[in-house]
């Protein structure tokens, strides 16, 4: 009898582990399907431990999924207009081990909203290819000039003039434009 009972203890444990990996899949095809999706661990403040990830480029915000959870719902969101890297660096030997050489690691500064918490400025690391970094930088440079001015251009210069309104003023021609 215990033999069956051990048998039929086994096959639920397995049941169970085949399922949760079956979530984790969908759930990663659900988010992936968005597109905009990188591999991205990330690290508050440089002290806590790495987490694994994914990051997500989605509107005016970067949300971070961790890899081994079942939400859907991100686990932590940046506002693009208030997200600046301060800087970079290769990832040294531990880091290069765990993630891989080639990695690079990117202290960023910006609006942190986490679990439905109060958005709260932080620093926060995060690990990812160079390939993903030019990405990165690249949707941070393609964001609208006004919310750069707000987040990144005020802090610096609080004295300094805002831009006029572009507000009643024809669009710019284009160079390319016909005619």
């Amino acid at each position: 009898m215990s033999g069956q009972l051990a048998f039929a203890a086994g096959l639920t444990v397995a049941v169970v582990l085949i399922a949760l990996a079956g979530a984790l899949v969908i759930r990663r095809m659900v988010i992936s399907r968005r597109g905009g999706i990188v591999e991205c661990a990330l690290r508050h403040d440089g002290k806590s431990v790495w987490r694994q990830g994914l990051a997500e480029y989605r509107g005016g915000q970067l949300y971070w999924h961790r890899s081994l959870s079942l939400r859907l719902r991100p686990h932590a969101a940046f506002d693009r207009s208030q997200l600046a890297v301060l800087r970079s660096r290769p990832a040294d030997h531990g880091e290069a081990v765990r993630f891989g050489s080639g990695t690079v690691i990117v202290q960023c500064q910006g609006l942190l909203r986490h679990r439905g918490r109060a958005a709260e400025r932080r620093n926060v690391e995060l690990a990812m290819s160079q390939a993903a970094l030019t990405g990165l930088l690249s949707w941070l440079e393609a964001s609208p000039i006004y919310p750069i001015w707000r987040a990144s251009l005020a802090r610096a210069f609080p004295s300094a003039p805002r831009p006029a309104s572009t507000a009643g003023r024809r669009p710019a021609r284009s160079p390319c434009a016909p005619g």
